[in-house]
């Protein structure tokens, strides 16, 4: 009976590039890391930004703190911008190249109230009324037989 002695590594009988080949992982696929970005990320980089500087780099979006339960989902706000973009494009072609067919614009314009009399004759408002009719009202007085006008 012959017993096989295991195999023992030395720097010798060893080859540590071929090793690495058959038990490493092959990535064979096009990479999808975005690399314009790798300055902006190297390490050596920032301290480099930071020691002329002493700030570190801000990120992109800064933190936002309020009451934001009125906003709903993802999906309803998605369905408001398309609803406004319908409403949008339902507006005579006239006036949506007023604003440049953009809705954004209408927006803005609108969010103004010094362009309130400018949308009324627009047809984008309702006119209001600058006085207030007030009807008289039939009142009667206890221990009158006649109704009296109130004014």
């Amino acid at each position: 009976m012959k017993i096989n002695a295991p195999f023992l590594r030395t720097p010798y009988n060893y080859d540590r590039d071929a090793a690495s080949n058959e038990s490493g992982l092959a990535c064979e696929e096009p990479s999808l890391t975005q690399q314009h970005f790798k300055d902006e990320t190297d390490i050596n980089n920032i301290l480099r930004q930071f020691n002329v500087t002493g700030l570190l780099p801000e990120a992109p979006l800064s933190p936002r703190y309020g009451d934001f339960t009125g906003i709903g989902d993802y999906h309803s706000a998605l369905n408001a911008v398309i609803a406004a973009e319908d409403d949008f494009m339902a507006l005579p072609a006239q006036l949506r190249a007023r604003f440049e067919n953009d809705p954004a614009q209408l927006i803005d314009f609108l969010s103004d109230e010094n362009n309130r009399s400018e949308a009324e004759k627009l047809g984008l408002l309702e006119v209001s009324k600058a006085e207030s009719t007030v009807t008289p009202l039939d009142v009667t007085v206890l221990g009158d037989t006649k109704p009296q006008k109130s004014e």
